[in-house]
């Protein structure tokens, strides 16, 4: 009896031992670091973009991970939007558009669910020197799934992504507004409802130098699965600034309907316009 009993337990730890190793290589997998995936670097300029304007954005969209299949509906909402309130809006994904002379003529840098490591050194360094001149960024979803080897782009968004539920993968949950007085928040309800895929972040940016928490979720509104979640401090979009320049992160965005959705357009268009001065 014994015997069987100790075999059980043998097949039951073989098989956490399994999927654990399983859900730790896929997480490698989505980010390019097994030994034999290799991000790949543009370092041949792409066409120059010619006059912006001063109301330029800058559409990044480059994934050395995990694809997500809400890319395509976002450059397209953001597109269109931006022609109405007079934006010129670019869209690359080609790393070598990240030069001193292509990025001065942006007023804004949008990493719409951008993943892995996406730029090189000289490309990174053209990039801080653009924010830190007074350009603004502003990061959708996967963003935060974005160069974590680098080091200031970790400090100046505050975090990086730690994990998500496969299961649930998006559920339905409720954003608390924390800050009503900010462009991007300024039209939303108190406390309202969506689905999406819930990133639980590295660490808290709440009380982080220069850092306003936007909004928040309420983990007592939706199942955080196999995660642990983050707990009662949960921020899901907040600011920072680096230098003359604006940060504007949102968690929001895994799904295509974020961009046909009132409340999500709303938040991201008003952290575009606020990044960008508009």
């Amino acid at each position: 009896m014994l015997r069987k009993i100790f075999k059980v337990l043998a097949w039951l730890i073989a098989l956490v031992v399994l999927v654990g190793a399983g859900f730790f290589t896929f997480g490698l997998y989505m980010v390019k670091k097994l030994p034999w995936q290799h991000p790949v670097f543009e370092t041949i300029r792409p066409a120059d973009p010619g006059t912006i304007g001063e109301k330029g954005v800058l559409i990044f969209s480059k994934t050395n991970g995990f694809r997500h299949e809400s890319i395509e509906a976002g450059i397209a909402a953001l597109t269109k939007t931006g022609q109405g309130k007079g934006w010129k809006v670019v869209t690359t994904e080609n790393g070598a558009f990240f030069n001193d002379d292509y990025l001065e003529r942006f007023k804004v840098v949008v990493f719409l669910s951008t993943t892995g490591d996406i730029l090189t050194p000289e490309q990174e360094k053209s990039f801080e020197k653009y924010i830190e001149n007074g350009g603004g960024f502003v990061g959708i979803h996967a963003a935060a799934d974005t160069e974590y080897d680098w080091a200031w782009y970790d400090k100046t968004l505050g975090t990086h992504f730690r994990d998500h539920s496969l299961f649930p993968h998006t559920p339905e949950a409720t954003l608390v507004t924390e800050e009503r007085n900010h462009l991007s928040t300024s039209t939303l309800p108190k406390r309202w409802k969506k689905s999406d895929e819930w990133y639980n972040y590295k660490n808290s940016v709440r009380g982080k130098d220069s850092v306003q928490v936007l909004l928040s979720l309420d983990e007592q509104t939706y199942d955080v699965g196999e995660t642990k979640g983050m707990g009662k401090d949960h921020p899901i979009s907040w600011t920072n600034v680096a230098d003359k320049g604006r940060f504007f992160y949102t968690g929001i965005g895994h799904n295509p309907e974020t961009f046909t959705d009132k409340n999500s357009m709303s938040h991201i268009i008003g952290g575009i316009e606020w990044a960008g001065r508009f």
